[in-house]
């Protein structure tokens, strides 16, 4: 009940937020959070007008050009589009495309955000520490009574603190509160609930039995 209460929160009140509560959208790709504020407002890029042509006057002699220009000009044509001058030309042209290609910038991905949480860290840390109890029991050093013991009252203590933050949240999020170590507690809560995941899973493990009796039918 306490994380979907958690998780059912769309709006936050952080301002330019670059995603450090591990629910981090950025669907138009500005750097910052979608489900936060911005300090400043984005502004759309206006249309450029386009520009009426100019007319130029002509002149009377620009009008009368002799035919001799004309000839001229059409021979010169005709000498640049010889067979030779066009294969130049066409490489020239790709020379210059490959050219504007390469000196295009590269546009670079986003920097995905690194989660808070340290998931992985805390889950394994948990299990080792599990791991190392258990072979200081197989090998006598430590007996199974305090071996339990140590890891019942962890497992009191990472409920405990856990399931006090996450209700501590979930008041804060109803009545629209969001003080400065808002963020720590939800570090907090999101550890101590990993690790009391792993420890609860053992801790299943050790009264299988028990369990097994409760769904087991009666003669």
């Amino acid at each position: 009940m306490l994380c979907g209460a958690v998780c059912a929160q769309q709006d936050c009140p952080q301002v330019d937020c670059p995603g450090i509560c591990g629910r981090f959208v950025d669907a138009d790709g500005d750097g910052f959070c979608d489900h936060g504020k911005l300090s400043q407002p984005k502004t759309e890029p206006k249309a450029e007008q386009p520009k009426a042509p100019e007319h130029k006057a002509v002149s009377a002699s620009e009008k009368e050009a002799p035919k001799t220009a004309g000839r001229e000009q059409e021979q010169a044509l005709s000498e640049e589009n010889t067979p030779e001058n066009l294969e130049v030309s066409e490489n020239d042209g790709c020379d210059a495309n490959q050219s504007v290609i390469t000196q295009q910038p590269e546009e670079k991905a986003p920097a995905k955000p690194q989660s808070p949480y340290h998931v992985y860290l805390i889950f394994g840390g948990t299990l080792l520490a599990y791991l190392i109890s258990f072979i200081l029991v197989k090998t006598n050093q430590w007996t199974k009574v305090a071996h339990r013991k140590v890891w019942n009252v962890a497992l009191t203590i990472t409920f405990l603190v856990s399931c006090l933050l996450g209700l501590l949240l979930a008041i804060f999020i109803h009545h629209g509160y969001r003080p400065e170590c808002y963020i720590t507690l939800l570090k907090l809560h999101v550890w101590f609930g990993i690790a009391m995941t792993v420890i609860a899973f053992f801790h299943a493990l050790w009264h299988l039995n028990y369990f097994k009796t409760i769904f087991k039918k009666k003669p």
